[in-house]
């Protein structure tokens, strides 16, 4: 019986709202740029990375070297497959995708009744996150079972609650499992309505290229996690029993891998799985094969007995071996006996000689290959696994000797300076996931053990014996693509290219380079809409949470504005929302680790900032840093430039250079905790961190946004700062290259222009120039759709910030304040024990130390007492400022009771001797 015929125009539309899944697919080896997916045409022999692309909104695709094109997804499909017919191209993206019988009736696929698609759910079910208010209410124990003793949260793409489950372990009784589920009106212990969500949607969300791992039950994917991390962890609702109710469409265009449990349910659950998941499209399935992991493993031994056992990731990793699932809906011709065969080739790392487990013998042919020479072959091949492969001869025999994984060198790299030179590798890690890696040449230096370590990392396998022949591939290559190395995040390219770790925003082809190819302070989680909601939303209404966004998002606009590094330092009581407000403004950038605490070095202070050139440098707790070394790390991270350093052979090293915005909290101000090692804070280290008091009507905050309280508020900020994170800043990057609406710097005088930031003097001046610089930040993001903030909220909020900085700082030039006060708190401690009466004479009281004398002047009931200061007594009296800058401040405050002429000094005759004093009367003003 003939297939029936598929809505050709139908399947693009559906395949089209999956563009990415289905170009990744077919085009594995490609990447984003903007709109288009960019790739090899693997139809054929080509070295020009992006000669091929596809438009991943409209589905139009072209190869410029040889001008073949196409309107949508299904002649993308009948074109790579070599398809005779758009019927049939339509046919098999349907079958992909799993909605052949959305668009068939009856269709069969190899004579295989193919699953419908999973439902669409019913009103009733679960389709939005459970609102905020029902959340609060949330029942903390189950009538029987007591308290749960474990509670897992679904939750959906953007992070919300979807609902929970719990666990429970009543005494004498087997374990318990219960969901709890909110109906629209209250909460019930029983199971949502088919099709159930799965567990770990917002990070499947959140990483689309990630391979995905499958565990039965939700504590072991949580224990997956960490044991595999570069996969996904994802569980269904009630494991092994109904896998069926669940909702398996998310992972449509994904590979799959399966844990399953140690036993006999545990292998038909991933069996079933496995067909549920290729029907909902999953492109690929593998199962671990748990004999070969470990012998006599326990009955229904899963992920979380293997985290309890000790287990790591480098050791699974080693171990591990992935039985392939061939899809039960596409023919497999030739491959018959290949479902034993490991997928990762571990049984042949290092020798050419050893075959696969389960291959039984599959003749592959061996490719043509120069000798010698290095070849890398993507596929396994009559060789061996895929890898890179040294094919040499010696004494007229042929040798062929696995080196790596796959590892290709696609470009040669360097700085705008013409150093940094290095190599763009692009390799195929453990988890069978494309990577990119722009690795410095000097890693190569001495043997290359730092290189192997990084690639390692990565997922690289390397064969122990071979690494010579790695040093001598990589040395070798040359290839004609050049590429610009950024050593450092932010702006390159004369301000076209703005780069991250794992992010380039902007037109050029630039890469991140560093020695360290782990970088996760720039992750994301969630979505941009979710961060919309959930944070900035929040923000309005409270200027201090208003002012750290705005102040996170400025970073990008110091270089563009000509501006130096500055900061802002949120001073309040313990338990306000400082740390808070903190969260939210890391969330414009990354996750939780973003927020660094000052306990550091100043070197690792420098490190991180360098590393966080141009965004935004969060330290919480201010009591933690040292405050010997405080004000010297506030001058560095001002000025943006570290320190200078010898290298070995006793040159100067390159120093460290950096533009960020500095967010940090405390329970004290700067110069309170600099005093406390001993220090006075600096009129211009004041000037580059601002004091912010955040005293608000609800500790930090204004306004409740409809929350119980201040700490209900704060801990709904910070579970959705842990959700929805890393998307904003790049997003106001993106609009600010391509943004010609007007210049910046005259945006921001005229910010700096309004009343409510007049200056009186120069420091407070660059202080008004700080929050204005904040508050266009704030402005640009609202006027770019990303805050979703009225109009002028980021400004009133940095109008706020800085009157509040104002009066808490009081009047006056901040140095001469710090001398004058330093003057009188030396007098005050000192007073008795340093000083004596002038008329005292030798039978006076013995002073030890002495910093000079006094004298009381006018009746006795409003006498004023001057104080005859030694050069050395006043000098000790300002310690750590410059001394002429002493006699300027006491001189300008009306300090000075006498002098000589054209002196600051009175030559006094004292106990028969005449010396040169500094009279100095303290006034109250």
């Amino acid at each position: 019986m003939p297939l029936p015929l598929v809505d050709i125009k139908a399947t693009a539309r559906e395949a089209l709202k999956r563009s990415d899944a289905v170009i990744r697919r077919w085009l594995p080896s490609g990447e984003r740029q903007g709109a288009e997916w960019l790739a090899r045409n693997p139809t054929r022999t080509d070295d020009n990375p992006g000669s091929f692309s596809v438009n991943v909104e409209t589905g139009a695709w072209s190869d410029f070297a040889t001008d073949d094109k196409g309107g949508d997804l299904v002649s993308l499909v009948r074109y790579l497959e070599g398809l005779d017919t758009q019927g049939a191209a339509a046919r098999r993206l349907a079958d992909v995708l799993g909605i052949t019988d959305t668009l068939t009736t009856g269709a069969r696929v190899n004579g295989h009744q193919r699953p419908k698609a999973a439902p669409e759910p019913e009103a009733k079910a679960i389709t939005g996150p459970i609102p905020e208010s029902a959340l609060a209410s949330r029942p903390k124990s189950h009538p029987k079972h007591g308290k749960p003793t474990a509670e897992w949260c679904y939750r959906d793409r953007e992070g919300r609650p979807l609902l929970f489950v719990c666990r429970f372990d009543p005494r004498g009784s087997r374990k318990q499992f219960s969901p709890l589920t909110w109906d629209g009106s209250r909460w019930q212990r029983k199971a949502p309505p088919e099709p159930r969500p799965l567990y770990g949607l917002d990070r499947l969300a959140a990483r689309p290229e990630a391979p995905v791992l499958l565990c039965e039950g939700e504590k072991a994917a949580d224990a997956a996690a960490a044991l595999v991390p570069d996969a996904i962890a994802i569980a269904s609702m009630n494991g092994a029993q109904s896998p069926k109710k669940s909702d398996w469409r998310p992972l449509a265009g994904r590979r799959l891998m399966v844990w399953p449990d140690h036993d006999q349910p545990g292998a038909q659950y991933a069996r079933t799985a496995a067909t549920l998941a290729y029907g909902a499209g999953a492109v690929s399935v593998a199962i671990l094969d748990l004999k070969a992991l470990a012998p006599d493993l326990p009955d229904g031994w899963d992920a979380a007995d293997a985290a309890a056992d000790g287990w790591t990731a480098e050791r699974f990793a080693d171990a591990a071996q992935w039985l392939d699932f061939p899809s039960p809906f596409e023919k497999t011709e030739g491959t018959e006996g290949t479902k034993g065969t490991a997928s990762n080739g571990a049984a042949s790392s290092g020798s050419p000689t050893k075959k696969a487990k389960g291959t039984e013998g599959t003749a592959r042919p061996k490719p043509e290959v120069d000798r010698p020479g290095f070849a890398v072959h993507d596929q396994r091949t009559g060789y061996g696994p895929a890898g890179l492969w040294w094919h040499g001869i010696k004494d007229e025999e042929e040798i062929d000797q696995w080196i790596c994984s796959p590892l290709h060198a696609d470009a040669m790299t360097c700085s705008e300076t013409d150093t940094e030179h290095g190599l763009l590798l692009r390799f195929r890690n453990a988890a069978g996931r494309w990577r990119e890696w722009s690795m410095p040449m000097a890693l190569l230096k001495g043997s290359g053990e730092e290189l192997r370590g990084e690639l390692l990392a990565l997922g690289v396998r390397i064969d122990p014996a071979s690494h010579r022949l790695l040093n001598a591939y990589l040395m070798s290559r040359y290839p004609e693509r050049r590429v610009l190395a950024a050593t450092a995040t932010g702006w390159h390219a004369s301000g076209a290219v703005f780069v991250l770790p794992h992010r380039i925003i902007g037109t050029g082809d630039v890469r991140f380079q560093s020695e360290h190819a782990q970088h996760d302070e720039f992750t994301t989680a969630g979505t941009l809409d979710g961060w919309r909601a959930e944070i900035a939303a929040r923000c309005i209404g409270n200027p201090m949470l208003t002012l750290a966004v705005s102040a996170a998002l400025a970073g990008p606009l110091l270089a563009k504005v000509h501006r130096t590094s500055g900061g802002f330092h949120l001073v309040g009581d313990s338990s306000t929302g400082k740390s808070t407000a903190l969260a939210a403004g890391a969330s414009v950038w990354g996750g939780g680790g973003f927020v660094r605490t000052w306990r550091a070095t100043s070197n690792g202070l420098e490190g991180i900032a360098a590393a966080l050139n141009d965004t935004a440098l969060i330290l919480d707790e201010i009591s933690e840093a040292d405050p010997r070394e405080l004000g010297a790390v506030i001058y560095a991270i001002g000025n943006g430039t570290g320190k200078s350093r010898a290298s070995r052979s006793g040159g100067a090293r390159s120093v460290r250079r950096w533009r960020v915005m500095l967010l940090s909290s405390g329970e004290r101000t700067i110069g309170a905790t600099m005093i406390e090692g001993g220090k006075r804070a600096k009129a211009g280290q004041e000037a580059r961190l601002l004091d912010i008091p955040c005293s608000r009507r609800y500790g930090l905050f204004d306004d409740l946004r409809g929350m119980a309280n201040g700490r209900a508020l704060s801990d709904a900020i910070r579970t959705a700062a842990a959700v929805n994170y890393g998307h904003s800043g790049p997003a106001f990057v993106e609009r600010l290259i391509t943004d010609d609406s007007g210049d910046l710097s005259e945006l921001l005088a005229a910010i700096q222009s309004r009343d409510a930031f007049a200056s009186g003097s120069s420091l407070e001046g660059r202080a008004a120039g700080a929050f204005a610089l904040a508050a266009l930040a704030g402005e640009l993001a609202t006027s770019y759709g990303i805050t979703g903030w009225p109009e002028d909220e980021a400004i009133k909020a940095a109008e706020l910030a800085y009157q509040a900085w104002r009066e808490h700082r009081g009047k006056g030039h901040t140095e001469t304040r710090q001398i004058l006060e330093a003057v009188e708190d030396f007098i005050a401690k000192h007073g008795d024990a340093r000083f004596s009466h002038v008329l005292a004479g030798e039978s006076g009281p013995m002073i030890r130390d002495r910093a000079g004398w006094y004298r009381d002047e006018g009746e006795a009931e409003s006498s004023n007492r001057v104080y005859l200061f030694t050069p050395g007594g006043l000098r000790e009296a300002a310690t750590g400022f410059d001394f002429k800058r002493v006699l300027g401040a006491l001189d300008a405050s009306g300090w000075i009771a006498e002098r000589d002429e054209s002196r600051r000094s009175k030559k006094t005759k004292i106990q028969g001797r005449s010396q040169n004093l500094y009279a100095i009367a303290p006034r109250d003003e």
